[in-house]
């Protein structure tokens, strides 16, 4: 027995935990979910204690954060519903507002005010741009959406009011399409290491009570606005690991932009 649980730790050491994209890719998933759990978990305290909300006002917007999840990955999931190109760039557009709809119907039907989320159409309009822009690049989306999020986390902290919450609330959007990317870009190269690979990348998801407990510990010394601060050095990683793992693959002769020419 003390000599197969040898074999098996040696198998772990010289197989999966080897790859540095899986490595890298699993503080990125630690950090992500974190990012993603503890914005929203504070935003109901920092909009009742520092903004002054009622209770009952702010269940809409944590679910436009909720919903804002939603809105992104049917922006990233088209290619799921048809292979043409044309059809794809359609569907880009439509599919986002389709799920703000959605949102705005249950709202609607719960008797929220709809008023104050119309505007948030223009933010979705960003994450369309910034979804075109990536060109299919796992690795170009998780750098130019961890830069949006450190953007939104900035503006978030340094007004007040509707737009710091629209800022908070925007954070769903541009989380949304990232744990895809993290996760292609983690296994890639990985071959029949990647069933093991992407075990150790699930087991990352801690990262959710664990920088919630962060933030939240933070906030005791900063107050609850600034304390977001947590989240922008938890995107600031995700971008540094978008613009590390590129090279490390492409090391490893693994292009996407290659991949995504050819698909095309």
């Amino acid at each position: 027995m003390v000599e197969a649980s040898a074999e098996d730790d040696k198998s772990i050491k010289g197989s999966a935990l080897k790859y540095p994209q899986l490595v890298l890719g699993m503080v990125a998933i630690f950090v992500y979910v974190g990012v993603e759990v503890s914005t929203a978990s504070n935003l109901p305290a920092y909009m009742e204690k520092d903004l002054g909300f009622a209770i009952k006002d702010v269940a809409p917007y944590i679910s436009l954060y909720w919903a804002s999840m939603m809105i992104g990955r049917w922006t990233g999931a088209v290619e799921a519903f048809t292979d043409k190109i044309n059809l794809q760039k359609i569907l880009r557009w439509v599919a986002p507002y389709l799920a703000f709809a959605i949102f705005l119907g249950v709202n609607a039907i719960a008797k929220h005010d709809l008023a104050p989320f119309y505007i948030y159409a223009l933010i979705i309009l960003v994450l369309i741009i910034a979804d075109v822009m990536s060109k299919g690049n796992p690795a170009r989306m998780l750098l130019i959406f961890s830069g949006i999020g450190i953007l939104a986390l900035l503006i978030g902290m340094l007004t007040t009011g509707m737009v710091s919450v629209y800022a908070f609330t925007s954070v769903g959007l541009f989380c949304s399409t990232l744990w895809p990317c993290i996760f292609t870009l983690a296994v890639s190269g990985l071959g029949k290491n990647t069933s093991q690979g992407s075990s150790f990348l699930i087991m990352m998801i801690m990262g959710g009570g664990i920088i919630s407990w962060i933030q939240g510990y933070v906030s005791e010394f900063t107050g609850i606005q600034y304390s977001y601060v947590v989240g922008i050095l938890c995107f600031a990683y995700l971008a540094y690991y978008a613009w590390k793992v590129s090279g490390i693959l492409k090391k490893q002769g693994i292009n996407f932009d290659t991949k995504v020419s050819g698909g095309h």
